[in-house]
Formats: C-alpha cells, sequence, structure tokens
C-alpha cells in the first residue's frame, strides 16, 4: 500500500466531453459521419465510437487521439477522413468539453468562439474577411456553448457585439485543418 503523501500527489484521471463535428468545405455533415476515435499513433483498440446521429460526443481521458471520421450517404461509404494528433486536454476555459472539427475538403479551419463566463457566449459574433467588413465571411453555427465559423483558412476581423457596444478583434488566424478555440474578452 501506497503512502498517503504518495496518493495524494497522484493525478486524478478526468474525463472530457469531446464533439467532433464533421464538415465537407463550409457544409456540415455530421449527421452523415460516423467516427472512430484513437488514441494517437494506436490504430488497433479504438477508445470511442461517434456513431451517425445527432449525438456527436464520446467520452475520453485527457491525451493525444487520431480520429477517423467516415461520410456515408444512402448507406454506402462516400469519404474518409483522418485528423492526426488532435490534443483533448482538461483546458479550464471548455468546462469538460472539448471541441473538434474534421473537415472532408482541403484549406479549411474552425473557429470555436466562446464566452469566459463558462455559461455560453453571451454576445453576438460575426467574422469578417480583413478590410472587408461590408459582409460576414460565414454563417456561425450556434449552440449554447460556442458559436462554430468553418471557413477557408486565415486571418479574419472578429466583431464582437454585447448590447448595443461593438468590438472589433482583427487578425484571427483560423489554422488549417485544425479547430482554434477563441475566447471573447472580457467586457468586449
Amino acid at each position: 500500500m501506497l503512502p498517503l503523501a504518495i496518493l495524494a500527489l497522484a493525478p486524478v484521471q478526468q474525463s472530457i466531453t469531446l464533439e467532433v463535428r464533421t464538415f465537407d468545405g463550409p457544409t456540415d455533415v455530421s449527421e452523415g459521419t460516423r467516427v472512430v476515435v484513437h488514441r494517437a499513433g494506436d490504430r488497433e483498440q479504438p477508445v470511442g465510437r461517434v456513431e451517425v446521429g445527432p449525438n456527436r460526443t464520446v467520452t475520453v481521458t485527457p491525451g493525444i487521439y487520431d480520429a477517423q471520421a467516415i461520410r456515408e450517404r444512402s448507406g454506402r461509404v462516400v469519404n474518409i477522413r483522418w485528423a492526426e494528433r488532435l490534443i483533448v486536454m482538461a483546458y479550464p476555459d471548455e468546462n469538460g468539453h472539448h471541441l473538434e472539427v474534421v473537415n472532408f475538403q482541403s484549406g479549411y479551419g474552425a473557429l470555436e468562439v466562446r464566452g469566459t463566463s463558462g455559461r455560453g457566449l453571451e454576445a453576438d459574433v460575426a467574422l469578417y474577411q480583413p478590410k472587408d467588413h461590408s459582409r460576414p465571411a460565414a454563417q456561425p453555427a450556434i449552440t449554447p456553448l460556442y458559436a462554430l465559423f468553418v471557413v477557408p483558412a486565415g486571418e479574419y476581423d472578429v466583431f464582437v457585439k454585447r448590447g448595443a457596444q461593438g468590438n472589433w478583434h482583427p487578425g484571427v488566424d483560423v489554422p488549417h485543418g485544425r479547430t482554434r478555440l477563441w475566447l471573447v474578452p472580457e467586457g468586449r
């Protein structure tokens, strides 16, 4: 039996809800896609599965994962995409709910916008091409936890509006083939 001092220092394995959404370019195809999640580099034993349908989550422990997205249409596989080395950790701003987006088209990335309160976004957000604020670059998918923009990778300007006040946040990078978490600055 280990001494209590050593047991007190042992890390607690916490679970994280991993949400995997899939897109074909800017189009959400999550409900027609199943996802198999593996520990990175170990494709023999899956650690979780997301079946076709509206539930897009699986519970995992913190770690680095590979995910295989299998898109189906009329019972036939139409596309397969691997997303490798997805870092799923217990980030305090995510409150145990981590999002990853897999896109079947190359050149796209995802921007997940969250509020810092942990109770949801609590603001309106829009994404614009730099120097062209005449119309939004994309319409967000809105959930109680976040707003999600799936766009070609690159830099964008984010407009955040709370009540009558709005603020610009220029030069927000949307990485190629990855999901970036961006927190709305407090009071802005």
